[in-house]
């Protein structure tokens, strides 16, 4: 399996511009001669980090993007697995990642768990409560959403589930660039799962720190972006997954018990 991740320069509350951007992304990626199984976007790819507009600018449930991603796939023969979107529904309006197979259907959705308090989402947003393992062909795939990343018993228990394979969309600011780097390792070697991680970028102090990447279960870069926008891949095989963890057994060494 192929897996591709888009890094975008966001635009904030334009809606149509995004989609464009999606669209012209994709369509380039796949001129180019290449392919991929499966994509995955920046966290709040349709609106950017909106968060005093969302009650303008969020759909009802997130359809409108899911009705053109469906179309996406169904003419590009591919899912997308992850890229959030601002959704919303009558509890709230909810950072939602989506699974949408090939044939354009939405199979799931994860709901972003953790909300950051130092940038007042829970003002704006309604936290999800529940995780979400799903299969894609195959291989089974954890979901989670930028600051999730921060919360590795979260992370580890995607793990205990069952995920082979993280998915990880985020609009990560610049200036905490070096964690992001660094807990995106950490989560792929403690939890010896491939990892794909999609940020934003956007330059300035202010802005999003990009470094999108492909993590291998051992942690090695499988591909990366560093500041510029772009569609990168990479192909996994989650025997190699079976593999590290027979070789460095550490969940048949875990002791939750004592944790």
């Amino acid at each position: 399996m192929e897996i591709a991740f888009a890094q975008m320069n966001v635009v904030r509350g334009d809606r149509q511009a995004n989609f464009n951007q999606v669209d012209q992304l994709i369509t380039d990626f796949f001129a180019s001669g290449k392919s991929a199984d499966l994509f995955l976007l920046p966290e709040l790819w349709s609106t950017g980090y909106a968060l005093e507009e969302l009650q303008s600018l969020a759909s009802d449930g997130g359809d409108e993007e899911a009705e053109f991603l469906g179309k996406l796939a169904r003419k590009h023969d591919i899912w997308f697995a992850g890229g959030s979107v601002a959704a919303k529904t009558s509890s709230g309006i909810y950072n939602r990642a989506q699974i949408i197979n090939r044939r354009g259907e939405l199979e799931a959705i994860y709901d972003k768990v953790h909300l950051v308090p130092m940038l007042n989402e829970p003002r704006y947003l309604a936290a999800g409560d529940r995780r979400c393992v799903h299969t894609i062909e195959g291989v089974r795939f954890g979901f989670a959403i930028c600051y999730d990343l921060r919360f590795c018993e979260f992370i580890r228990k995607l793990a205990v589930d069952g995920a082979e394979v993280l998915m990880i969309p985020a609009q990560w600011p610049s200036v905490r660039s070096e964690h992001w780097k660094t807990l995106l390792q950490a989560r792929a070697i403690e939890n010896q799962c491939y990892l794909f991680a999609a940020n934003s970028y956007a330059p300035g102090p202010k802005g999003f720190a990009g470094n999108s990447i492909g993590l291998g279960p051992d942690g090695s870069t499988l591909c990366r972006f560093e500041h510029e926008t772009g569609v990168n891949s990479a192909v996994i095989d989650n025997a190699i997954v079976a593999q590290i963890r027979r070789d460095v057994p550490v969940f048949a060494n875990r002791r939750p018990e004592l944790y």
